[in-house]
């Protein structure tokens, strides 16, 4: 079977972690509507998300809620962390390792790699912080599939033909510097200062 669309990933994302929480009210089940309601979306999606997954309800009493995390969660591969690294270690990098640090993504952040003397050779969250130079050594020592690019010093265009090379399977781009990659490694982007500007303006009154 092939890849599930991008659209039908975010939204089981999202009934994944929403329920995560759900099952601590004690209610071992949830209708799709009651699912849709919570999250503002149009039920006619969640009925279609879980039936692409092969997950089916029941009309009396709606989905069971553990059997619905656990579906979501192989579907997604949610129970087999892959190995990951991250590429600059400044605040925004400091901010996504206390996020993984959680364990609620599946990624197993093994490297750190910097260019500052005061991150270098140190341990934060019990990650290891490397200078570039070592990077082709440690992504394939760690079988580091996944990278995460954030807080660069230089154009991070100057890795992307490096992290090519190393197999780097799927790379998250949180510089402002847009990428151009081959079509056998998958990108996402998140531009932290263009979602706080759309904040701004359309929390306007």
């Amino acid at each position: 079977m092939g890849k599930l669309p991008e659209k039908t990933v975010e939204r089981l994302s999202n009934y994944r972690r929403l329920l995560m929480r759900y099952q601590y009210l004690e209610k071992p089940y949830i209708f799709s509507r009651d699912l849709a309601s919570l999250l503002k979306i149009n039920p006619v999606h969640v009925r279609r998300d879980l039936m692409l997954i092969g997950v089916s309800g029941s009309h009396s009493k709606g989905y069971e809620v553990w059997h619905l995390i656990n579906q979501i969660s192989q579907k997604l591969e949610c129970n087999s962390g892959k190995n990951a690294c991250i590429i600059g270690f400044g605040h925004a990098g400091r901010a996504i390792l206390d996020i993984l640090s959680l364990g609620n993504v599946p990624l197993n952040v093994k490297a750190i790699f910097d260019t500052s003397t005061k991150s270098i050779n140190n341990t934060f969250n019990n990650v290891p912080c490397y200078s570039l130079e070592k990077i082709a050594t440690v992504v394939e020592k760690e079988s580091i599939t996944l990278a995460i690019l954030s807080d660069m010093e230089e154009d991070p265009e100057n890795y992307v033909a490096l992290i090519g090379a190393l197999g780097i399977k799927g790379i998250m781009n949180l510089t402002s510097t847009p990428l151009r990659l081959p079509d056998n490694i998958h990108l996402e982007e998140f531009d932290f200062v263009t979602s706080l500007i759309k904040l701004a303006y359309f929390s306007e009154e």
